[in-house]
């Protein structure tokens, strides 16, 4: 997806798409007649429905992937300064793991 399409369809609130369609229908009434106005309405409802959902996904998808990578890095740092306790007192630095090296 481009970057000016990703813009307008997540970046955009739906209201706002919302006012503009309100505005289109308002003239297509004037234009066309209350009967076209209505189907155009009733289109609106539906892309808006589809905007707002879509919207809120996208919104939930980001927080999720925050909240999943504040996890990973808080498990990372508890590793961390795990290792560090443990390896960090000098006295035990010849200790035997248990491993063979040669």
């Amino acid at each position: 997806m481009s970057g000016l399409a990703h813009l307008l369809g997540y970046g955009v609130p739906w209201w706002i798409w919302g006012m503009a369609g309100l505005l289109a229908v308002a003239a297509l009434a004037r234009v066309a007649g209350p009967r076209a106005a209505l189907a155009a309405a009733a289109v609106l409802a539906f892309v808006l429905a589809h905007r707002k959902g879509a919207q809120q996904g996208y919104s939930h998808a980001i927080q999720k992937g925050d909240r999943d990578a504040e996890r990973i890095l808080d498990t990372a740092r508890a590793a961390r300064a795990g290792a560090d306790l443990r390896n960090g007192d000098a006295r035990r630095l010849r200790d035997d793991d248990g491993f063979r090296r040669e």
